[in-house]
């Protein structure tokens, strides 16, 4: 059975690769988009001297603050975030090489753990269910991962809504496709 989960794996690994960047390549909906005037955004975050994960408006609230003080921060928050602009950013103050292999071998690495992950799951229910049981499994999977990640995104940072449903029908349809076939090898 270990033999026929790794093989699973793989090939679902290999499947659920090929259609993300198929996904990624293909849906306009799935990417993101420069930003207009980018030399004057650049220049004002080259400002930000520490690298890390930022909302704007920020909040500013601290532990040692008063009551009365996180209350005219929230308050100001609440004003700033109205009137915008609003948004999230992933930030490294230093440039880097871009290692396009390398974030394709990590990607396809990921891809193959999680696929040797379900086709695991797929094997220890390969006596309880039939075939078509085991693929509904994995699509519930797909719709378990993306239906719960993805759209936190939307919710919480405001990604936008035709990007989230794009991700979560793909995801669905990636490890759903990429389901059937482990399905048939784990048996």
């Amino acid at each position: 059975m270990f033999r026929q989960i790794l093989i699973a794996g793989v090939t679902g690994g290999v499947i659920a690769f090929v259609l993300s960047a198929m996904q990624n390549a293909v849906l306009p909906a799935g990417a993101p988009r420069a930003m207009p005037e980018q030399p004057a955004i650049l220049a004002a975050l080259r400002t930000i001297p520490r690298a890390g994960f930022y909302f704007f408006p920020g909040r500013g609230l601290l532990r040692t603050m008063t009551a009365e003080q996180k209350a005219e921060v929230q308050t100001d928050y609440l004003r700033l975030f109205r009137a915008g602009p609003v948004g999230v950013i992933a930030y490294s103050p230093g440039g880097t090489e871009f290692h396009f292999a390398r974030q394709l071998a990590v990607q396809f690495a990921l891809s193959v753990i999680a696929a040797v992950i379900a086709a695991t799951i797929l094997a220890m229910m390969v006596t309880t269910t039939t075939y078509s049981g085991r693929v509904g499994i994995m699509c519930l999977l797909g719709v378990f991962a993306f239906g719960y990640l993805e759209p936190q995104y939307w919710n919480w940072y405001g990604f936008p809504a035709t990007y989230t449903i794009t991700r979560v029908f793909g995801g669905v349809a990636t490890w759903t496709i990429s389901g059937a076939v482990m399905a048939a090898i784990v048996r």
